[in-house]
């Protein structure tokens, strides 16, 4: 059964794969958890383990069951909020029922076999490592990069790896990269033996680096932060000043990478749009503040909602906080934070244990990434996202 979540895990990205079937349109991913649903009920009728599987919650936690089970809630009724239409019937299937039906399936493997999380691990750290090395080709040789990102007076030079935007990239890539920053700890103790997985690691935040994505930077940078403050001895922490030290004169010294940094000080329209985007989020709230306006419901209203002629239309607010409040109204946004703040909570509090401590940094990294984009309304990483919460359990 682990291979079947590693499959997933390497295939999220595959979500942008589009096509349709019973003229239906639907992705490489969405197709893949079905069939995940029809081996994993085969297998449960071969083994004889229905009864195993509908009992294996008993021993988790029940708050992060209930805090679950509101949020599936939240987007079901959001689902009929002004209107089930198709569109919305996709988005629910896609961000809320099939990730979280695979969170719990993980959690019933982890359970019965705690030491398949050590291969979901190294999967990351492969997936990472092949995601940074082609946003490094695509960089110096623009091979693969499309030409919107090939440097312009719109858009510096930024690499997308294998999404079709460079925030894409960084939105998966950041909370994964924290996710393994206990682990690589450890690994630092025998460069010798981990050398891959250390290079892998490495080759990642390159990657990221490459994408320019200030909002990646922000939720890494946070989750490493937090880590070094209630986690890391002097050693690591020496060592992580050096690392940032080096970072700071790459940045510095190279152009495309320093302007990044200071453009939003001179006015650049995407860090303005922000603004704007947020204004417009809070006029859909206020608009229907306790059920929101419905999964796809900010982007339906965009042209009444929006009083910025500059601003090209936009799905979601670009807040974390406000993209949960707008498409699933207050149950969606009350649940979110619940299963944030119990994950995080835990997983700082028994930071002793690599797994729980590398879920909380894992979602630190969202939450900031998410101050100022949109890091859980996609297929993969709403797929990732509930992947990586049940390694907790």
């Amino acid at each position: 059964m682990i291979s079947l979540l590693i499959a997933t895990l390497l295939l999220a990205p595959a979500y942008g794969l589009k096509f349709h079937l019973a003229n239906l349109p639907t992705n490489i991913l969405m197709v893949w958890v079905f069939l995940f649903w029809l081996i994993f009920f085969i297998y449960l009728l071969l083994k004889k383990q229905f009864v195993q599987y509908l009992s294996a919650r008993n021993n988790w936690s029940k708050p992060i069951l209930i805090f679950t089970g509101l949020f599936l809630l939240s987007g079901a009724v959001s689902l009929f909020v002004k209107g089930i239409t198709l569109e919305k019937l996709g988005q629910f299937i896609v961000l809320f029922l099939q990730p979280i039906s695979i969170f719990f399936i993980a959690g019933f493997i982890f359970q019965k076999t705690p030491a398949t999380k050590y291969y979901i691990l190294n999967t990351i750290y492969l997936i990472l490592a092949f995601a940074g090395l082609l946003a490094i080709i695509q960089y110096l040789t623009l091979w693969g990069l499309p030409q919107a990102f090939w440097g312009n007076s719109i858009e510096p030079k930024r690499a997308v790896s294998f999404f079709i935007h460079p925030n894409f990239y960084s939105l998966w890539c950041a909370p994964l990269l924290a996710f393994l920053i206990p682990d690589l700890r450890f690994k630092v103790e025998n460069l010798r033996k981990n050398w891959a997985v250390i290079t892998s690691w490495m080759v990642g935040i390159i990657g990221l680096l490459l994408s320019l994505s200030r909002a990646g930077w922000l939720g890494l940078g946070a989750a490493i932060l937090v880590y070094l403050i209630i986690a890391a001895d002097k050693k690591i922490r020496k060592l992580a000043s050096i690392i940032v030290i080096v970072l700071v004169m790459i940045i510095v010294s190279v152009p495309n990478f320093r302007w990044r940094f200071t453009l939003p000080f001179y006015g650049e329209k995407s860090a303005v749009s922000r603004l704007s985007l947020w204004n417009t989020g809070w006029k859909g709230i206020k608009e229907s503040p306790v059920t929101g306006l419905g999964l796809t419901g900010f982007s339906q209203q965009w042209q009444t909602l929006n009083t910025d002629p500059n601003l090209d239309t936009h799905n979601f607010p670009h807040n974390i906080f406000l993209d949960f409040w707008v498409e699933t109204g207050l149950l969606g946004l009350i649940s979110f934070i619940g299963i944030a703040s119990l994950f995080i909570y835990n997983g700082l509090k028994n930071r002793r244990d690599i797994y729980k401590l590398s879920v909380a940094l894992f979602l630190i990294a969202i939450i900031f990434s998410g101050l100022v984009d949109n890091p859980y309304f996609k297929n993969d990483l709403a797929m990732v996202f509930w992947i990586v919460l049940s390694i907790f359990l």
